[in-house]
Order: structure tokens, then sequence, then C-alpha cells
């Protein structure tokens, strides 16, 4: 954990206290790009707001490394220090942060939680966020383009993870749909991610992998598995296209950051969260890494190339004009 002092006389709610920073915790799950970002987005709207680490805010940040035992304990550490208020990013987290503090007044603001509402977190007054769920039926969509005569999908995924589970279940449907068998492979932990991609090797025709945290910090593992057996690799996170990742969509997790930090800003200002419901991101992106198309002798089709965002390309991105 890291803690920046700073001194502030305003608390939250907006009321005058004793000369003192506010507070504010901010935990996730893994450490990884996109949640990284979201972090830092959240910083950034704060501190385009005034305030600004080491003058008037001080925050304590924490990472579970993928424990929902240690999200607990960082939790419970955070109401110990008595924090005013805490961000909880992802749905582990998230989870974890409301049963400490579901029965206290400190605001709660969750980020980059798929689906709120199943993950049971919105049931509380003093808790409201962000929810990044993507569109799944999009993604599938896209790899059949890219994949004529797609049969068989892979999915990695960690059923452990409620938001995983959730997007694993919408994807079969999907699939069910579109006439597609979808393999999944289960990892209950970063270390299991390396088998489970590695058992869709022969059997699949490409890989999808949604906002699954525990893929997320073991992405290489699937990276170097597609590369190796020139799978196609969709996973829902812009933020991982120079990890070797061949397609990515999903959202831009410093924007989604500052969304909820335009919460946080809000509760800080005297609005409870209980009046301010929780809000969905939106502007999905889609970016082609044209590096590993290369390395993988795939050339995107042209309906792929009119849905790109912007494209990778000699390690460097470029937006689609």
């Amino acid at each position: 954990m890291r803690r920046v002092l700073a001194v502030s006389a305003l608390l939250v709610f907006g009321l005058l206290g004793a000369a003192r920073p506010i507070l504010i915790g901010i935990t996730q799950i893994v450490d990884h790009p996109a949640l990284n970002a979201v972090r830092d987005g959240v910083i950034e709207a704060l501190r385009r707001a005034g305030y600004v680490e080491g003058q008037n805010v001080q925050y304590l940040f924490a990472n579970a490394q993928g424990d929902f035992s240690v999200a607990i304990a960082i939790a419970q550490e955070f109401r110990a220090r008595g924090v005013d208020l805490v961000v909880s990013i992802t749905t582990p987290s998230s989870q974890a942060v409301v049963q400490v503090f579901k029965d206290t007044h400190v605001p709660v603001i969750f980020s980059a939680v798929t689906d709120p509402v199943g993950a049971g977190i919105t049931a509380y007054p003093n808790v409201t966020g962000a929810s990044d769920m993507i569109d799944v039926r999009a993604d599938v969509e896209l790899l059949l383009k890219l994949v004529p005569g797609l049969k068989r999908l892979g999915q990695v995924y960690n059923p452990g993870e409620a938001n995983s589970a959730i997007l694993t279940e919408m994807t079969k449907k999907v699939c069910a749909e579109l006439g597609i068998e979808l393999i999944v492979a289960a990892a209950n932990g970063t270390a299991e991610v390396p088998l489970a991609v590695q058992s869709l090797v022969g059997r699949v025709d490409a890989i999808y992998c949604t906002t699954d945290n525990t893929v997320a910090a073991a992405l290489d593992a699937v990276v170097a598995v597609s590369k190796a057996h020139k799978i196609p690799f969709l996973f829902a996170d812009p933020t991982s296209l120079e990890r070797g990742v061949l397609i990515c969509t999903g959202f831009d997790y410093f924007d989604h950051g500052l969304l909820t930090g335009e919460i946080v800003l809000k509760v800080l200002g005297g609005t409870p969260p209980s009046a301010i419901p929780f809000v969905r991101q939106a502007g999905t992106q889609v970016w082609l890494n044209l590096d590993v198309a290369q390395e993988m002798g795939l050339v995107f089709p042209e309906e792929v190339k009119k849905l790109a965002t912007g494209l990778l390309f000699g390690g460097q991105r470029f937006v689609k004009e």
C-alpha cells in the first residue's frame, strides 16, 4: 500500500470539519494495464477538479493479487483506517468492499464491474458506480467476419469471478444462436491459465476472452498459444493490444476511470450515492494488431478493417481516420 500525506479542510459530502485530508481508498483485484488505467483515470478526474496528491487529498492504494480473501482484508484495513470513501475496481474487489462497508455510511464507488446487479452490490444506499459491460454478441460476430466458417470457439475464464461467469454464460447463449460450439477452459487462478489455453489447441478455430481479470493477469500465456498455433485471438481489453493480442475490443479504461471519477466528485460535492444511479460505459472500440497478423500470416478482411477504431503497426498505434 502507498500512502500520500496531504492537507484539506473538506470532508465527504461537502462538510467542513477538522483540518485533515480526504482519505480515499482505491483497491483492485490484480495489477494489469486496464485496471491501472481505471485507477489513473479516477485520480486524473479528481486532479482536474482540484484534488491534488500532496496538497488536498490522500490515497490508500491496494492490490489483492487475484486473491478474494486478500481483497476482504484490504477492505477491512480501509475501514480500520477510517477512509472517507472507497473506489473499488473490478467485480471481486467491489464485492469484497461492499461486504465490509455495507453497514456503514462510507460511500463505495465501484468501477469496471460487468454486472453490478448480478454481482449483488447495488442494494445498498452507500454504493454506486460504473459498469463496463461489453457487447459479447458484437465480439462473436466480429470473429465470424474474421474467420469465415467459424464453428468452434474457445474461451478461457475463471468461474470464480462473477463477472467472467456472467459473460461466459452470455457467450454460450450468443454462440448457440449463431450456430457456434463454445468450448470453455476453466482457470481458477493465473497459474492455471497456460494449461487451460493449451487444452484448446486443435479443438477451436479462434479464442475469445472477455474482461476476465485472471486471464488478463496471465495474458502472455494466451498470446503465446495463439501465435504458436496461429489461432486468432480476440480479447475484450484495448489496453492489451501491445501485449500481442490480434484483436482487442471494448472500452478505453482511462476514460472509464474518468467516468468513475465524475461519480466520486458528485459524492464529494454532497450528493449521496443513493441519489446517483450506476452508469454504463459507452464507446466500444475495435483495435487490430497488424504486426501480429503479419507474424501469423493472416490478412484482415475488408469488412473487419471497416469496423476498426485503429491499428497497431510497427509497434505504434494509429487511429483510423
